[in-house]
């Protein structure tokens, strides 16, 4: 029983955020935007989001993540979050 409502919450916090495509910088960096959908999620939940598809982005080209840059956006429960993820595939 436990085990299902933890289930249940991770998947809710996870329906709360929103997370771009994979964007290609000039400088050949990447860069991925994690939004809160609501104001019920978590700087953490958002922030996990983002890392989450960067990491699962590299592991597609048999690469592993590495962060550059992470700039969070926006004040909890009055505006919309957003983390900027600044990452490179090695």
């Amino acid at each position: 029983m436990k085990k299902r409502l933890l289930i249940a919450g991770v998947s809710v916090l996870t329906a709360c955020t929103a997370v771009s495509n994979v964007e290609v910088r000039s400088n050949g960096s990447l860069m991925i935007t994690s939004r809160a959908r609501n104001s019920f999620a978590s700087w953490n939940s958002i922030r996990n989001a983002g890392l989450k598809h960067a990491n699962a982005y590299c592991r597609d080209q048999n690469k592993r993540m590495h962060a550059i840059a992470v700039h969070t956006n926006g004040v909890r429960g009055v505006d919309n979050e957003s983390i900027e993820i600044t990452f490179e595939c090695f």
